[in-house]
């Protein structure tokens, strides 16, 4: 094994993961009221990674059936896979985790946790995802997912930490006897899954629809979805507060 050989190894490998690590370190920063626990987030980054390896599993798998029973490439089979098998598994992959980890932690105590702990475990997710397909294709494609595939994994969580903690300030409003917004936690939950999962589904769709028109439909929606993703992060890190 060639010296040479283990140095482009080492750089495919930091170029598969920094884009992960910067992102991780602006939200880390981003929440200033309290810092959450090192543990915690870690495991949530190690929870995402493990997310990654069951979605992978779990989309071959799927792929593969829908693919004997819709044979031939129609817009119904497009739509279930980037819509149902791709956005709504990775999401889903993603979110059951967080919610089973930290919906009882008792560091979930301001809303904008919601969003960090949602972001940790997309990252987890997306530095897998990234080292599979960096080590796979290459530089190239390192710098590719560098400017799309990442920041639109740590986009997707974004929306969904912002309802997570929705949900979670409408459980504790629910405790405290306010009956107007006992189904409040319910439709944040549904919220929190759904939203992610069709920005994620039509992220993929636009992609594989093959044509140039979807291609320019493609770089408008990122352009306006990174846009108010990143407004929506900055509104709740600064108008964070105690959930009480």
């Amino acid at each position: 094994m060639s010296v040479n050989w283990l140095s482009v190894q080492l750089m495919l490998m930091l170029a598969a993961l920094l884009p992960s690590a910067v992102l991780l370190f602006q939200v880390y920063r981003l929440d200033s009221i309290e810092k959450e626990p090192k543990r915690l987030l870690a495991g949530l980054v190690g929870v995402g990674a493990l997310a990654g390896v069951a979605a992978c599993a779990l989309e071959l798998g799927l792929l593969y059936l829908l693919r004997r029973l819709m044979p031939g490439r129609s817009l119904v089979r497009l739509l279930i896979e980037n819509f149902l098998i791709v956005g709504l598994l990775e999401e889903n992959c993603k979110f059951l985790p967080v919610r089973a980890i930290t919906w009882r932690h008792p560091a979930f105590n301001y809303q904008f946790d919601a969003v960090v702990y949602c972001v940790f475990a997309a990252l987890g997710f997306a530095a897998l995802e990234n080292v599979l397909y960096v080590g796979q294709f290459g530089l190239t494609t390192a710098l590719t997912r560098a400017l799309l595939a990442v920041p639109g994994h740590f986009f997707f969580a974004v929306y969904m930490g912002v309802y997570l903690g929705e949900a979670k300030r409408a459980e504790l409003r629910q405790r405290r006897m306010l009956v107007e917004v006992a189904d409040g936690k319910k439709r944040y939950l549904l919220e929190a899954l759904a939203v992610p999962a069709l920005l994620h589904g039509f992220w993929d769709f636009t992609l594989a629809s093959g044509s140039r028109l979807m291609a320019a439909v493609f770089y408008v929606f990122v352009l306006a979805f990174f846009a108010d993703a990143f407004l929506r992060l900055r509104h709740a890190a600064l108008s964070d507060t105690p959930l009480i």
